[in-house]
């Protein structure tokens, strides 16, 4: 029987909290059909929340402090599991694996010895919920030259590929990501890249402009009412990972940083207010989009949608400017594409637990750079029934899906 329900887990950024979705799989591998049960959103307690904004905007934290931070998101990722299957009245007995993104505490693509760090103590959700947990996604894409990002290509393809329409997939988080999924494309030319910073740098710089009253521009309503400084703009513009080709993708603490202390250090000068650099900021995000899309999406002759998810999507400002830039592309929320902006990342989590339990590689080259597409995630079984039942599938699996997936 190849129905199963898996449960997918994600971490917002800037200690958001976490969402997760139970989701009901048919087929396997490549032919996977994956169709949302129920999500949710759960909140971080305020000290976590406080915890991981203090780990986004540090460089270094101690390691007493990232140990602890490791089992107590291990206990709330677990905690989300069990209350998305209790809302749906559903059994986690009959889940049979469960993908958590874990929360990304350090991500280094570009130095000598590319790195990357996700919390979330794996250990701690398989017992708390008995079901197999694939967890650190990202290592294994790493470990064969990739960047670690856009990990989760290969399932927005199986999510949201179209037959006759190419789809840009935007997420607005952290980082701006691009997902592009041409119409009725195969795997290889799906293409996956950071465009640049996004709610790291609105969020961060709403924090240090407010001195921490406020966490974010809720709907741009600072930067609406603010100008943009052209020559500061410009010189952000003008940056070299802009114009890198993909793949490639951001670190974890680098640019956004470096951009929200020339601001800061603008506005201690008293050369430039609060809603002048949170405005120029937002149209600097808005800018790497669209500058991106133009420089390396191919233009199809099909007709193209954009499709928005993520925190940024609140932001009323951020829209209102990628709307006027993308023109004539219509704009919408990933709603329309058939699943939930909030359950877009649980989702995806779920489905690259689900192809790593069919012996699906799951990391495209064309998004992360790999040299070569590998099985993902590290695998910590489940309870005394769960994990014979996982293993009899994943030994079914392995030598139909053995086929190197790049010649479709």
């Amino acid at each position: 029987m190849s129905k199963r329900w898996i449960i997918g887990l994600s971490s917002l950024s800037c200690g958001g909290g976490v969402d997760a979705a139970l989701v009901e799989t048919d087929g396997a591998g490549l032919t996977l059909q994956a169709r949302l049960v129920h999500a949710l959103h759960q909140p971080y307690s305020r000290d976590l929340g406080e915890m991981l904004c203090r780990l986004e905007t540090e460089a270094t934290i101690e390691i007493r402090q990232t140990s602890l931070l490791n089992r107590l998101l291990g206990e709330t990722f677990a905690a989300a599991a069990r209350q998305v299957a209790d809302q749906a009245s559903f059994g986690l007995q009959n889940v049979s694996c469960l993908g958590c993104s874990g929360h990304s505490a350090w991500h280094d693509p570009n130095g000598r010895f590319p790195s990357h760090l996700t919390l979330g103590m794996a250990a701690v959700i398989a017992e708390r919920t008995g079901v197999t947990t694939v967890s650190d996604l990202q290592s294994r894409d790493m470990a064969t030259g990739g960047q670690g990002e856009p990990l989760a290509a290969l399932a927005d393809y199986l999510l949201f590929r179209h037959p006759q329409e190419n789809r840009i997939l935007i997420h607005l988080g952290g980082s701006a990501q691009i997902v592009y999924l041409p119409a009725g494309s195969k795997i290889h030319e799906v293409l996956g890249f950071d465009a640049g910073p996004c709610n790291r740098l609105l969020d961060g710089l709403t924090q240090h402009l407010t001195g921490g009253r406020e966490t974010l521009d809720s709907g741009g309503k600072h930067a609406v009412q603010g100008r943009a400084i052209e020559a500061l703009l410009d010189k952000w513009c003008g940056l070299p990972y802009l114009k890198r080709r993909p793949p490639k993708s951001l670190s974890g603490h680098g640019l956004a940083e470096e951009l929200i202390a020339q601001a800061v250090e603008l506005a201690r000068q008293g050369s430039c207010q609060l809603h002048d650099l949170l405005c120029t900021a937002t149209h600097f995000v808005a800018k790497c989009i669209t500058n991106s899309i133009q420089r390396f999406i191919p233009q199809g002759r099909e007709r193209t949608h954009v499709f928005l998810s993520g925190g940024g999507v609140r932001n009323g400002f951020l829209w209102h400017l990628l709307e006027q830039q993308l023109a004539p592309l219509s704009l919408a929320k990933i709603d329309q594409a058939g699943i939930p902006s909030e359950a877009r990342k649980p989702m995806e989590s779920a489905v690259l637990a689900t192809l790593t339990t069919d012996g699906v590689p799951a990391n495209l080259p064309s998004a992360t750079g790999t040299a070569t597409a590998r099985l993902l995630g590290s695998i910590t079984p489940g309870s005394s029934s769960n994990w014979p039942r996982c293993l009899a599938w994943m030994l079914s699996q392995t030598a139909p899906n053995s086929d190197v997936w790049e010649e479709d």
